[in-house]
């Protein structure tokens, strides 16, 4: 007589910042291919924060992107005296989870998710179930509350100096996304370059490329 199969499923572990898209699509794929159900969990800090409409727009944008893919969104207070670990592990006893994704990220809040003994803490309450980090780019910290939303631009050579501009020019033009920073009138910021699937930002004043010396 064979053994009932516990049925599978997948918790996405999201926070503040640009990977929660990413990692939704991710734990969304593999609960269509597993057959399995889908929640998504953001845990909110112990603290209570200022009301934060960029944080907010995040999470509405989460519950519609998980919604329209079957699944069903969760927030969980981290109360006084607890750590994020125990927020995620008592959601997925409660839930029967038995996959949990959460991102390899360098965000603020976020950053005690691959540093310290954060693993090692969520692994010891989360017993039998899988754990899978996830690999996503990466953004110098809080890069989406000091910076505006993206747009692609190139850095174009000019005189030996790489200047910004909207239009590629020449065969030289390195092609990217520009993040303006907030309360500027200039093109000043961050510019993104992607190699080899890694991204690496440089340092934009006034529209020139400033590159730092060795």
């Amino acid at each position: 007589m064979e053994m009932d199969r516990q049925q599978e499923s997948i918790l996405v572990c999201v926070h503040y910042g640009p990977h929660g898209q990413r990692l939704i699509q991710r734990g969304s794929r593999l609960a269509k291919l597993l057959n399995a159900p889908l929640r998504v969990l953001t845990v909110a800090p112990a603290k209570r924060e200022e009301y934060n409409p960029e944080k907010e727009r995040y999470v509405a944008g989460w519950r519609r992107q998980t919604e329209e893919n079957g699944g069903e969104f969760l927030v969980r207070a981290c109360g006084a005296g607890l750590k994020t670990p125990d927020v995620i592990a008592a959601a997925a006893k409660e839930l029967g989870v038995t996959q949990i994704l959460i991102g390899h990220a360098s965000q603020s809040f976020w950053h005690e998710i691959t540093h310290g003994d954060f693993v090692d803490e969520l692994l010891e309450r989360i017993g039998a179930v899988d754990l899978h980090i996830v690999a996503v780019q990466r953004y110098p910290e809080q890069l989406e509350d000091t910076h505006e939303q993206g747009f692609a631009a190139y850095l174009v050579p000019r005189r030996g100096r790489y200047t910004l501009s909207r239009e590629a020019s020449g065969e030289d033009a390195i092609k990217g996304v520009f993040f303006r920073e907030l309360d500027t009138d200039f093109d000043s910021g961050l510019f993104k370059i992607v190699k080899d699937g890694q991204a690496e930002y440089v340092k934009i004043v006034q529209g020139e490329w400033i590159k730092s010396r060795s």
